[in-house]
């Protein structure tokens, strides 16, 4: 059994550049295609769409958006640095729990996720559970939470910030 294709979801955290370099490590012991998700939250306002409801158009997203494009691209580097020939980033606008458990999966036949065991959106975990609770519950494939650094140290929470890639 070996994965084809690993899905790392970024949100800026340490948690998440852990996932990162662990799931770079798994690419290369697989000979895997390694893609890179962002997910900005877009639930907080409604957007305009075909349905022509809502009263705010994306452009919103904007600067959050280039922003974790400008972060994927380092990850990406770093990735073809370590090895990986076929790297894929996307940043989307929506639901981080579904795009990352169910739709960006199922889209692109993943067969593992490797996600942060906790990342920035701390209010909304305490809500609603977190993302990597419902990616363990939901997603199609296996997933894999990461809690240690590549030497397995346990990060310290209170260090919770966007790392220097």
């Amino acid at each position: 059994m070996s994965y084809q294709k690993i899905l790392v979801g970024i949100d800026g955290s340490k948690q998440s550049d852990m996932a990162f370099n662990k799931a770079v490590e798994l690419a290369l012991q697989n000979h895997a295609q390694l893609f890179l998700l962002s997910v900005i939250n877009g639930e907080r306002y409604p957007t305009t769409g075909p349905s022509g409801y809502g009263f705010v158009d994306h452009s919103i997203y904007e600067s959050a958006v280039e922003e974790m494009k400008k972060r994927l691209g380092a990850y990406r580097t770093k990735a073809e640095n370590a090895g990986i020939e076929n790297v894929t980033t996307e940043v989307s606008i929506g639901n981080a729990k579904l795009e990352l458990a169910e739709h960006y999966p199922s889209e692109h036949d993943i067969d593992l996720i490797v996600i942060g065991a906790t990342g920035l959106n701390v209010v909304g975990r305490l809500i609603v559970g977190s993302t990597a609770s419902y990616t363990i519950r939901e997603a199609p494939c296996d997933v894999t939470v990461v809690k240690t650094d590549m030497k397995n140290k346990k990060l310290d929470i209170k260090e919770n910030s966007y790392p220097e890639i």
